[in-house]
């Protein structure tokens, strides 16, 4: 009898934990600045819309607009979403400038290769993996590794910590 208590438990336990897998989508390296791969995909486990992202969107027809300080950013593509991560959460970037560059000149390639090597936490909080490509070795993608994805509510709580964990490492500098 408690053989059999204790494996109901288990599976109810893996049964709720498998419910919560969050859904993730698979794209091309020159999908990471494309609309129609960012409307497809859920949305990212971090969003920054303001007071004025409703009326932005509608008014410039623009899938969505996040808020970093006093600007408002519209993101249309996974690189405008990481664009505005480096405005909001520059403290995750090592030298967020360089991202910005590579976001300017709309090189794809070199936006996933930086953000893989550069981006300072585990786990993206975008929704998607980034299929392998020529130009990019698996040592410089970490998009199409599912060990960087947030997968569950587990690994999005980790990820959160550990942006708060930077964020009081920032404020004690400060």
């Amino acid at each position: 009898m408690r053989l059999l208590s204790t494996l109901i438990v288990l599976l109810a336990t893996f049964s709720f934990t498998h419910a919560q897998n969050f859904q993730i989508i698979e794209i091309d390296v020159n999908d990471f600045n494309s609309y129609e791969a960012f409307s497809k995909s859920a949305s990212p486990h971090i969003i920054g819309r303001g007071p004025l992202s409703d009326s932005l969107s509608n008014s410039n027809m623009v899938f969505d607009y996040y808020k970093a300080g006093n600007e408002y950013y519209p993101i249309e593509s996974w690189a405008d979403y990481f664009y505005w991560m480096s405005k909001e959460y520059a403290y995750l970037f090592n030298k967020p400038e360089i991202f910005e560059h590579f976001y300017e000149m709309k090189d794809n390639v070199q936006m996933i290769k930086y953000l893989s090597l550069n981006f300072s936490i585990w786990h993206f909080p975008s929704t998607i993996k980034i299929k392998p490509h020529k130009e990019l070795p698996r040592s410089h993608n970490r998009f199409s590794n599912v060990y960087h994805i947030v997968a569950n509510k587990k690994d999005k709580d980790y990820m959160i910590n550990q942006i708060e964990y930077k964020e009081k490492l920032l404020a004690q500098k400060k």
